[in-house]
């Protein structure tokens, strides 16, 4: 039998390295890896290792250390800012990672070379700029107005400057260039009291898109580097961007439903009747007392209609479809002639024909895969509905003829699986009881009894036999 004694030589003078021999041979201390060192620099994975557990966290500074200036991340990292400086300037706009003194700093390089807010510079040149308007100078009053506002930011000055700068690029015909500026003063002063005058400006512009683009159409990639009055691209896309502006800029300005009715008919005409009934339909809910309403019941019809493709898609649009042919008929009775009301009546009827065709359709479909409990759904949903239309007799006799048929069809392995065991839980299931009915003759002091439930809809008081106490009966 072999010696044990080399092994627990060896296990003694493990012990004694990891207890105190690395003390007497003068050698550092074993440690788990995971443990860190504390005597690691500051700032380190080791080091954060060591101290992470003992480290405490202040809201808005950051993990502390005890003997330890400074405050450090959750990887141990040294923070140089405090977080609540941070997060401060992260109120400005600016975000955690942006540096929100940027501005600020370039703002004092300009002050340095000369080239800071001088506001009286800007009304300088805010007056011959007003100079040149008047003598119809249009171009260069626009260069001016542009350098007045940008000699004096955030100010009453520079409102007026960006509005008139925007004006005089308009009266130059120059309306690519005009409606970003009159965007631009709208982004900075949302409640600028220029606003009914750029609204007006910018359906004025959208319109002028519009109608070139109806006369002269042209692809939305083919540039323009001729005529200033257009944009370089996608006219009729920025005719629109326009009147959309109009509409989120002033919403409850005058001009918001003639923008909304404007879109609508534009996408009308060029085939696009999904948009089309969207504006229409924005018009017809969110503004009730606009003018375009008749338009908007009328047009967003013929939106609809044109927007079904037949009884194998969707059937939404001939519901909504009248829908809009009640409503005409209730909220504009007055406005309708005889002939309106004629058309209405062909386009209702229609409607239902479609309906009907839809439904019988997919009686059929049911009815040829031998689903036939759906199919006599349909079958009598026609007959009831619609009961003076061809479709009805042939849903009767349809009917009469699949009415011993299975509800679903009988699957060719059923029969194996009836043979297959049963589940237990099914078969314990099957097995509960059923609490049958008792009839009771009709007393006039009380209603009769009818199952479980009164005539009343009321639960009857439990009477003795009739098993209602018996707890071993499950219900």
């Amino acid at each position: 039998m072999p010696s044990t004694r080399p092994l627990l030589s060896a296990f003694t003078a493990v012990a004694l390295l990891t207890v105190g021999g690395c003390a007497a041979l003068h050698l550092p201390a074993p440690r788990a890896p995971w443990s860190g060192d504390p005597n690691a620099p500051v700032g380190t994975a080791d080091w954060w290792k060591a101290h992470k557990k003992k480290a405490v966290f202040e809201p808005g500074k950051g993990h502390q250390v005890a003997g330890v200036e400074g405050y450090f991340d959750d990887q141990g990292r040294p923070i140089n800012a405090k977080v609540q400086k941070v997060v401060t300037k992260a109120d400005d706009g600016g975000g955690l990672l942006g540096d929100t003194s940027f501005k600020e700093r370039v703002s004092g390089l300009k002050e340095q070379v000369g080239l800071g807010p001088d506001q009286a510079q800007a009304q300088k040149d805010f007056d011959e700029a007003e100079t040149l308007f008047r003598r119809e100078e249009y171009g260069d009053a626009a260069k001016l107005y542009k350098k007045a506002f940008k000699a004096w930011p955030d100010s009453q000055l520079e409102q007026d400057a960006m509005f008139k700068q925007a004006e005089a690029l308009f009266y130059a015909a120059n309306y690519s260039k005009s409606s970003n500026a009159y965007e631009a003063l709208i982004r900075k002063y949302p409640n600028s009291p220029h606003l009914d005058k750029v609204i007006t400006r910018q359906f004025s512009i959208a319109r002028y898109w519009e109608q070139y683009h109806n006369y002269n159409p042209n692809w939305l990639t083919t540039p323009n580097f001729i005529d200033r009055t257009r944009p370089l691209f996608d006219t009729i896309g920025r005719s629109m961007k326009n009147y959309e502006n109009i509409r989120l800029n002033d919403p409850t300005g005058p001009l918001a439903d003639d923008a909304i009715m404007a879109m609508g008919n534009s996408y009308f005409l060029r085939g696009r009747y999904g948009d089309a009934d969207m504006q229409y339909e924005l018009l017809r809910k969110e503004y009730p007392r606009s003018d375009h309403q008749y338009d908007a019941h009328i047009l967003g019809l013929q939106c609809k209609l044109r927007k079904y493709q037949g009884p194998s898609y969707d059937g939404t649009p001939l519901e909504e479809a009248q829908v809009l042919v009640k409503q005409l008929k209730v909220q504009f009775n007055g406005q309708l002639d005889d002939d309106q009301r004629q058309r209405l009546a062909e386009v209702d009827g229609m409607l239902k024909k479609e309906i009907a065709t839809r439904d019988f359709q997919m009686a059929q479909h049911f009815d040829g895969i031998e689903e036939y409990g759906s199919a006599r759904l349909y079958y009598a949903r026609v007959m009831k509905e619609y009961p003076q239309t061809p479709l009805a007799d042939q849903s009767k006799i349809r009917l009469a003829e699949i009415g011993g048929e299975p509800d679903r069809p009988t699957s060719m392995i059923e029969p194996v699986l009836k043979l297959l065991p049963e589940n237990a839980e099914r078969a314990a299931i099957a097995q509960v009881p059923l609490i049958e009915p008792k009839a009771t003759p009709a007393s006039p002091s009380g209603p009769v009894r009818s199952g479980i439930m009164t005539a009343t809809g009321q639960q009857p008081a439990s009477q003795p036999g009739d098993g209602s106490n018996d707890p071993t009966i499950r219900r």
